[in-house]
């Protein structure tokens, strides 16, 4: 390992992947001329990971951990991952987890059969070195993957060509923003398109803010469709191009680069923390930016949310031991106060005639970023 000259490391536990997925992985990487480096011996019981390990992580500019089902059995794994996110967080390492035939919240709270395996390694190593891997696998969670089942249903070999894709693409990226740095080279034409094109696909024109359960099969689906096929851009969790991203700071960019938030609220929105993050960033970015907030009261009476009431009273108030629990608040009753459509009012709740005339809506606002501040013809509820 004296050479550690290297683009990508991968990080897989032998007993799960080394003779079938990682091997494809690994030389299907090398077929595309990536500089892969992969461990090629298991960690025999208690000898620690050695320096030149570390050392090649280090010298790595993107880390691919293949998270499996026995991945938490091995303290090699979890040493390398340990040592992959601090990368990730001091060096600017990008991380592209797979979640090989595991469910991302059985590693996130080490629940299941990835539960079980790691505390059974857990009562024979140190606390301080069990915390350092709880901490890696919650952060790996919070990086935009691949969930492996997801892929083709769940066929590996279109798994590896998108991993390949985007490792490739990774690294042409990365010389782009290395570029960046310097203003004789981006005032070259050719290389400054390049890079216009590279911060310009992350900007969205419109935030959907929802709750999976109560609308993300349906009216936010179908309305997340609806407006893309009107050509407006408009922030997904699925879209590729986050993979490697951290969930938190993607959301945060999202917002705060939109024109347009939109809210879906319903009954169970006050439920989930990250909702109310998502509302309250983006109360603030309308009273430090002017941003637009259009919100889609769904199924529920806007003077509940305006006093946070009825269905959201209770379900707010298991939130208030919360450090942000007042700014949650403030944000349901100041988003309770705004114009925006009251789904059971439109069309005698017909959807698709409620979702036509939100798109119609977003479409005029933005052909005529003047009237941010214009009443919207579908509000029916402002003095109730």
């Amino acid at each position: 390992m004296s050479d550690m000259n290297f683009d990508v490391f991968l990080s897989f536990r032998g007993l799960d992947t080394r003779t079938g997925f990682a091997d494809f992985l690994y030389n299907s990487l090398v077929a595309a001329s990536v500089r892969v480096f992969r461990d090629n011996e298991e960690l025999t019981v208690g000898k620690p990971i050695n320096s030149e390990l570390y050392r090649a992580i280090r010298s790595c500019k993107t880390a691919i951990p293949i998270i499996s089902r026995q991945y938490a059995e091995s303290k090699w794994c979890l040493g390398e991952l340990a040592k992959i996110i601090d990368c990730h967080r001091k060096h600017g390492m990008s991380v592209f987890p797979i979640f090989y035939k595991v469910d991302v919240l059985d590693v996130c709270n080490r629940r299941g059969k990835f539960g079980e395996a790691f505390r059974q390694l857990e009562t024979k190593c140190g606390p301080e070195e069990v915390q350092k891997w709880k901490d890696a696998l919650k952060s790996v969670t919070n990086i935009k993957g691949w969930i492996s089942q997801t892929i083709a249903n769940g066929h590996e070999g279109e798994l590896v060509k998108v991993v390949v894709a985007k490792v490739s693409s990774e690294l042409r990226t990365t010389w782009i923003e290395w570029l960046s740095k310097f203003p004789m080279v981006m005032a070259n034409f050719h290389v400054r398109a390049a890079y216009d094109h590279f911060t310009d696909k992350r900007r969205s024109e419109v935030f959907l803010a929802f709750r999976c359960c109560d609308t993300g099969n349906g009216l936010a689906a179908y309305l997340y469709v609806s407006l893309l096929n009107a050509g407006i851009k408009v922030f997904s969790f699925d879209d590729p191009s986050l993979i490697g991203r951290e969930f938190a700071q993607e959301i945060h960019y999202a917002i705060n680069h939109c024109k347009i938030s939109i809210p879906i609220l319903s009954k169970n929105f006050a439920s989930s923390t990250l909702c109310l993050d998502e509302l309250a960033q983006m109360v603030e970015c309308k009273q430090k930016r002017g941003q637009r907030i259009m919100p889609i009261f769904y199924k529920v009476n806007p003077r509940d949310v305006r006093h946070v009431s009825g269905c959201f009273k209770k379900k707010m108030l298991r939130h208030r031991e919360r450090s942000n629990y007042n700014r949650w608040e403030q944000a349901f009753k100041e988003v309770g106060s705004f114009k925006g459509w009251e789904s059971e009012s439109i069309a005698n709740g017909h959807e698709g005639k409620l979702v036509k005339q939100i798109v119609k809506d977003v479409v005029d606002l933005l052909k005529n970023p003047n009237h941010l501040i214009a009443p919207l013809a579908t509000t029916q509820f402002l003095n109730r």
